[in-house]
């Protein structure tokens, strides 16, 4: 088996682009708002059929709205549909190889198959962090200059803005907790524990 998917349920954490009529169609405007309730719901009822559905209609009717389709290929995914979102949306992602949503939603399916990020024939390939030392590095880099500390949450969530995370906000609590060079105060807050990097006044 591959590498567990990370799966996030709508409304989700990735950073989206600004919506553009360029980029996105004219259609995108007027559409966004009317669509949100309805999504919605279908993630509250966890009616991931019935979202497919609302979502293919969207995507079908608006084809120039870029939001329509990914949420049509994640739709595909929580309900279980792998091989069709990877299927839909690799035509869209050979369109707009920049766009991460459809990156992050292929992905998903990926990794729910069992398979990585090496078993799909990207036009841009997209970064795919797992916890290591460099992540860690970067969580240094990252503090280092900071007077006060941050949050674990807040740490993770600048990742998230740039790249494809296989680690969670508790593999990081984790993480941090062990590495010596950081000093995580309140740690029975969990991912809301501050981290800061330990300085020569607190050796």
């Amino acid at each position: 088996m591959g590498e567990k998917s990370r799966i996030i349920h709508y409304p989700n954490n990735r950073a989206k682009p600004a919506i553009s009529s360029d980029i996105y169609g004219d259609d995108a405007y007027e559409d966004d708002f009317e669509a949100w309730e309805p999504l919605v719901e279908f993630h509250e009822k966890k009616d991931y059929a019935g979202l497919v559905e609302y979502c293919k209609h969207r995507a079908e009717r608006f084809p120039n709205d870029l939001y329509a389709q990914f949420y049509l290929g994640e739709a595909y995914v929580l309900n279980g549909e792998y091989e069709k979102a990877i299927k839909f949306l690799s035509r869209h992602h050979e369109k707009h190889p920049w766009n991460t949503d459809f990156q992050h939603v292929i992905l998903d399916a990926l990794f729910a198959l069992g398979k990585n990020e090496n078993d799909f024939d990207w036009a841009e390939k997209p970064v795919v962090l797992r916890m290591s030392d460099d992540v860690l590095d970067a969580c240094y880099h990252f503090l280092k200059p900071k007077r006060k500390s941050r949050s674990v949450l807040d740490i993770h969530t600048n990742f998230i803005t740039k790249d494809y995370l296989l680690f969670t906000e508790d593999d990081l609590f984790k993480a941090l907790t062990e590495d010596e060079r950081f000093i995580v105060e309140n740690v029975d807050q969990g991912v809301m524990a501050q981290v800061r990097v330990v300085r020569k006044k607190d050796k």
